[in-house]
């Protein structure tokens, strides 16, 4: 691992995790600056490529941040946003964020901490990625996570992710091939805490302990983060979510008895209902 440059860090979790409230929690410290997904889907079309593509948009960005003082980031109002998706009034919530320069408004030193959060693309790269870099996850109670995915307007809300085409094609097949949209959802949060098992427990955030802490738990990732303290409240029983709904997932999370319940228990789960 070459940090010679500075600090690279790898961020990923599954979608709506709270990997979003923590690029803009990690944006408020000096010296450190929070990428909310700014890579493109085309440059993921094969294990090695996604690879390749990622050391190389580090490199580019660190470049651009120093020279220029911006970077690629998907952004609301110029800004990352502490929620890319907007209020449900008619339907399903839809993005706000668009992938565009941001300018960042800091000073940095050539060492500075460069954070990339990707969700799907990097979980399914996180083998040979946490070999070159410093990974974390944030996790998040898997009911209130699929919960949510049943709310905005995006791929995995139908229980698949096209970014699979190209990292793992025969897990979308699979994917599609599953009739029912909630075992489907259920096999997809399966498949993307898979890999964090390979990961030590201090590179694992719970989203619920960023929210208590308001925002120190990503210590863990920086040591300057304990200086984050930012009023957050818990969206796990957020309003939004059926309570028939919540309990179908629980049911149905518990049926399958998937490789999240390695880091949530059943007691846990249920405690959402």
């Amino acid at each position: 691992m070459d940090n010679s440059t500075g600090k690279n860090i790898i961020l990923t979790g599954p979608p709506r995790s709270g990997t979003t409230l923590s690029c803009f929690l990690l944006n408020q410290l000096p010296n450190t600056i929070a990428l909310h997904e700014p890579m493109n889907l085309q440059l993921f079309q094969s294990q090695e490529q996604g690879l390749e593509e990622t050391q190389q948009f580090f490199e580019a960005m660190r470049r651009s941040l120093l020279t220029e003082g911006k970077a690629l980031s998907k952004v609301k109002a110029g800004a990352i946003p502490s929620n890319p998706f907007g209020k449900a009034e008619q339907g399903k919530r839809a993005s706000l964020v668009r992938k565009d320069w941001v300018h960042f408004d800091k000073p940095l030193q050539p060492d500075f901490t460069l954070i990339i959060k990707q969700n799907a693309h990097f979980t399914f790269l996180l083998e040979p990625l946490n070999l070159l870099y410093p990974v974390y996850t944030i996790i998040r109670n898997p009911v209130s996570t699929i919960a949510s995915w049943n709310t905005i307007q995006a791929p995995v809300s139908k229980g698949n992710l096209t970014v699979l085409r190209g990292l793992r094609p025969a897990l979308y097949d699979q994917l599609e091939r599953i009739p029912d949209l909630l075992d489907r959802q259920v096999r997809l949060l399966h498949e993307l805490y898979l890999p964090y098992q390979q990961l030590e427990n201090d590179q694992i955030i719970r989203y619920e302990d960023v929210v208590e802490s308001n925002g120190a738990a990503l210590n863990r990732l920086l040591p300057k983060a304990p200086g984050i303290k930012y009023p957050l409240e818990s969206k796990n029983r957020n309003k939004m979510y059926d309570a028939s709904l919540r309990a179908a997932i629980t049911e149905r999370l518990i049926q399958f008895n998937g490789s999240y319940m390695n880091y949530y228990t059943e007691a846990q789960l249920k405690g959402i209902t």
